[in-house]
């Protein structure tokens, strides 16, 4: 089996898993028809995001249901093109005014401060009147804690608004309940028109009030009462029901998208009402579009939206997330037979869902990746699964294995008897990487710059080593040989003349390298993983680090600093130990390499600060591959004017590693690399997962 070149232009996807899963998997069922996709969820477990609200859109409107404990009513056709729904719960309202521009300068200075913010418009006595309103809360204390969050913010003092009011009378039409409510709300008493289902039918309603408590509906009925003596308040009984708002879109002018409140005891279900195919998008969610149906509802307290839709259909967005279109076909194939054993596998693992759209699970961005390519290996493929001693097998995935896949005692620290380390071919992220030179600047300073962006000059300094200038403005000079994880030390403008020292391949999906970090970096990441594992944490900086124990793949199994064993929860969260900007190591196949960091008085009279592991070190333009005979290399700076200078010597710590992405079952990249060189999609899971069977 050769290494072949993977495509340029793709964005590869790393399958992650959660460590908590063991094996075996679920018994082998009958595949369902449908699946239950959570977009947004928080059971506690998996994968956890909300947000105060959905919005849904749709080319061709909606037809939506409610369904509450007794009833499931049909809502009039809308045929709005974007629609927004929240629960009826809680909600902080930071501000009233009649100027729109300043509730436009309010939301912003709450969204500055991450805060959510909505303006909602509604008409008092022939003019319009907005409330910037925060959040959605499912308990009176939290949305309180916010409003005193946010009080800052406002400029003056929010209040709570709840979901508790008061029904003054039901209409035949919407003009006749809006007329109403904007009378009691120009008395000063909060209404809301509201559509109601009942017993199978529909009408309007007008109900009053914001409270916060039944407790104060009381005095709210008596104030009704003085105002509107000929209405009979009583509280709904009914959780069927919708509360028609409008809000403002930020941005300039004055458009308005309905925006509707469900009860927390009713849900809401919405699918396009035509399409080939009928497709949603959510907003929220990039704007994305689904096939299927979205459901909304009230779940452990939060707002959650399901996609529901046909197995094979949510597949199709599956491998269109997780491979690109154009990898060859036995490679999708292998990718949807993967996929859909690893959706029936899990289950109703969030309760009102079997997965979630997350790597939590396995990455599904909807329609818009799919491709005709993607739905025929779902078609050709349909049904299919992995199984092992007649149950489904843990259908594990992921970017790269960076040469030999992982064991299972390198991963949950427990064997799996389908999964053992086997050669893969994955070297083609690295052929196709972009080129970077390890580069020094006038002053010493080393880092990176990508080789595109500085052109060669054809000269070369005292000592041999190319010169270069940079050929774009602003360049920016890096830490290491990737945009995504090492730092801008500066920018450079064009003309700037640097000396080339070295070069290497951009990170890529193959080999990584992450720091170099000072010993104070490395203690800081260690104890923070110490404190997560309650474990014992250095007290002083860690002078050394080092790879105890190896697993049969070469990954990491276990580690120690200054003698003292790390403890983790297995040993692929060992990568979480060096988490840099939110994202942990990209796998646990990596070397440590000590290093030695070295500070001087450059020649304009300031410290110069730069790693490097041996043999090249500069002051000005000129640098030499070692220091003369009797000196100690590693304490000395060759100068500019031909001079050695003492440095003082620092500890740094680089990890070079291979593969992301945990390791166990098919590499994604060796899949693509496997079909290029013939093997078909059963070949290609034979070869990963080892004494399976592939059928119905």
């Amino acid at each position: 089996m050769s290494k072949r070149l993977a495509k340029k232009g793709w964005q590869f996807l790393a399958g992650w898993i959660a460590l908590s899963l063991i094996w075996p998997a679920a018994p082998l069922e009958a595949a369902a028809k449908n699946i239950r996709v959570a977009l947004f969820v928080d059971t506690g477990q998996g994968y956890r995001g909300t947000v105060p609200a959905v919005t849904l859109t749709s080319d061709s409107g909606f037809a939506v249901t409610l369904t509450g404990k007794k009833d499931a009513i049909a809502i009039p056709k809308m045929d709005e093109q974007a629609i927004r729904f929240r629960v009826d719960e809680y909600q902080v309202v930071v501000a009233e005014t009649d100027d729109l521009g300043e509730a436009e300068r309010i939301a912003q200075r709450l969204s500055q401060r991450k805060a959510d913010a909505q303006i909602l418009q509604e008409e008092r006595g022939g003019s319009d009147r907005y409330q910037v309103v925060s959040g959605s809360y499912s308990d009176y204390q939290s949305a309180a804690a916010q409003a005193k969050t946010l009080a800052q913010a406002a400029g003056g003092t929010p209040v709570v608004k709840g979901p508790f009011r008061l029904e003054a009378g039901r209409y035949a039409s919407l003009k006749e309940a809006r007329d109403w409510e904007a009378a009691f709300e120009l008395s000063g008493v909060p209404a809301h028109t509201v559509w109601v289902g009942e017993k199978a039918k529909t009408s309007y309603a007008v109900w009053i009030g914001d409270e916060v408590s039944k407790e104060r509906l009381s005095s709210l009925k008596a104030k009704a009462e003085s105002l509107f003596p000929g209405f009979s308040y009583r509280e709904p009984a009914v959780d069927t029901y919708l509360l028609l708002d409008q809000e403002v879109l930020t941005g300039g002018g004055t458009k308005t998208i309905p925006f509707y409140a469900f009860s927390p005891q009713a849900k809401v279900t919405v699918a396009a009402q035509k399409g080939k195919p009928p497709l949603i998008g959510v907003e929220e969610r990039e704007q994305r579009r689904y096939r299927g149906k979205m459901e909304l509802s009230s779940y452990k307290g939060h707002l959650t939206l399901v996609n529901e839709l046909p197995l094979e259909e949510y597949l199709y967005g599956v491998v269109g997330s997780e491979m690109a279109s154009g990898w060859p076909l036995e490679a999708l194939k292998a990718q949807a037979v993967l996929a859909r054993t690893r959706a029936l596998g899990q289950g109703n693992k969030y309760g009102v869902a079997n997965v979630s759209d997350t790597v939590m699970e396995q990455a599904y961005y909807g329609y818009d990746r799919e491709a005709a390519d993607i739905r025929k290996a779902v078609d050709a493929t349909a049904g299919e699964v992995i199984t092992y001693g007649g149950k489904l097998v843990e259908a594990l995935f992921y970017s790269n294995a960076g040469g030999m896949t992982a064991d299972g005692t390198e991963v949950w620290g427990n064997p799996v008897p389908y999964l053992r380390p086997v050669d893969s071919p994955d070297v083609a992220p690295l052929v196709d990487a972009n080129l970077w030179y390890e580069v020094a600047l006038a002053d010493g300073t080393i880092g990176y710059v990508r080789s595109d962006l500085v052109t060669l000059t054809g000269e070369s300094n005292a000592l041999g080593l190319p010169l270069a200038v940079v050929n774009t403005d602003q360049l920016n000079f890096r830490s290491g040989p990737s945009t995504a994880y090492h730092k801008v030390l500066q920018t450079l403008p064009v003309g700037a003349q640097v000396t080339i020292i070295g070069q290497e391949p951009e990170e890529n999906a193959y080999a990584w390298t992450r720091g170099p970090y000072t010993p104070q970096e490395i203690t800081a990441m260690i104890n923070e993983s110490q404190k997560r594992n309650k474990a014992e944490q250095f007290r002083h900086d860690i002078s050394s680090l080092r790879v105890t124990a190896r697993g049969p793949s070469g990954r990491v199994l276990a580690m120690e600093a200054d003698g003292i064993p790390l403890t983790v929860s297995s040993p692929d969260a060992i990568r979480s130990i060096f988490a840099q900007g939110g994202s942990v190591l990209r796998s646990t196949k990596f070397e440590v390499e000590e290093m030695g960091s070295y500070t001087v008085l450059g020649a304009n009279g300031r410290k110069v600060t730069y790693p490097r592991s041996a043999g090249l070190y500069a002051i000005g333009s000129s640098l030499v591959p070692e220091a003369p005979n009797g000196y100690a290399e590693a304490f000395l700076i060759y100068s500019g004017a031909g001079a050695w200078r003492t440095a003082t010597k620092e500890q740094a710590f680089l990890l070079r590693g291979n593969g992301f992405g945990h390791g166990l079952g098919v590499s994604q990249f060796g899949a693509k690399a496997m079909a290029e060189d013939g093997y078909d999609y059963r070949q290609i899971l034979q070869h990963y997962y080892y004494g399976v069977e592939i059928g119905r």
